[in-house]
């Protein structure tokens, strides 16, 4: 799949991207209806991956701060979020047309084993198959519906087979249980079909400052890091539609107030009475919880 150039470039301060968004293309939309997955690789300069990369070896545990902040509103994704997580009369100059909904780091040093997360690597999803809520991906009037969707800075390289996120392709169109004893278990635990899935899913290779996108509906997984040659250092940050909110923000209203007003934005209230003219500026009595 080709993916455009590299979008401009940033400043060094935190203000706004300089530089207008990337347009999602015909190409992208297509993949990412067909496997619920794109890769663009080699967004950040190496100058961009090597500060931000230090940032997170220094102990940033997400985004909101110093250089990793401008990953939120990254030129390169601002296009692709609109288009797959808002329509067009919400789409406006002076606010996001979607939410920020939290942010975290992860270093992955070889030898890590999948075992130390809370899920223990199982392979899950937002929502389980045929579960309709404001969560899961659909497409309707020609027009994608991501629902949560999750943004994947990969500030070093990765390499196929060696531990990065992997994904059962197609897997968020599905109607079918998983083979699992419980329709409503939104991960593939206690299926007889385990091996054939995990057999099944798709693998990536990028250089360090390559971007993911996905959307949440899809069936992912974290793996063992075995890649000798680097940690995985990354930025896991995850956007939604204006009108629905899976998880609690992490951020206080200190650090938000700080930051331009476009990107402010993204953390406003969960709501949208009153259509494109109704929520559009972020605010203590008016943000995110």
């Amino acid at each position: 799949m080709t993916t455009p150039e590299p979008t401009t470039s940033i400043e060094s301060s935190n203000s706004q991207p300089v530089g207008e968004s990337v347009p999602m293309t015909d190409e992208q939309k297509f993949f990412f209806d067909l496997h619920g997955w794109i890769l663009i690789p080699s967004v950040l300069s190496a100058m961009e991956t090597e500060e931000m990369k230090a940032e997170v070896y220094a102990g940033a545990k997400q985004s909101y701060d110093g250089a990793l902040q401008r990953l939120l509103d990254h030129p390169a994704i601002v296009g692709i979020l609109s288009e797959i997580l808002s329509e067009e009369p919400f789409m406006r100059d002076d606010c996001y047309s979607f939410r920020c909904e939290g942010s975290f780091t992860t270093v992955r040093p070889f030898g890590w084993r999948k075992s130390q997360r809370g899920d223990m690597g199982m392979p899950h999803v937002v929502r389980p198959p045929q579960q309709a809520n404001p969560m899961r991906y659909q497409v309707a009037g020609n027009k994608i519906f991501s629902g949560l969707t999750r943004v994947v800075w990969e500030l070093e390289e990765v390499k196929s087979g060696q531990g990065g996120t992997t994904f059962l392709s197609g897997s968020h169109k599905s109607f079918f249980s998983y083979g699992g004893p419980d329709p409503f278990r939104p991960n593939i635990s206690d299926s007889s079909w385990e091996d054939s899935i995990r057999d099944a899913m798709s693998e990536y290779s990028c250089p360090a400052g390559s971007v993911v996108i996905f959307t949440e509906s899809l069936i992912h997984a974290a793996n063992d890091w075995t890649n000798p040659d680097n940690p995985r250092c990354a930025v896991f940050n995850c956007y939604n539609s204006i009108w629905a909110q899976w998880h609690r923000l992490n951020l206080g209203h200190e650090k938000i107030e700080a930051m331009p007003l476009k990107r402010q934005s993204l953390f406003r209230g969960t709501w949208a009475i009153g259509g494109p003219s109704g929520n559009r500026e972020y605010s203590l009595e008016n943000r995110t919880w």
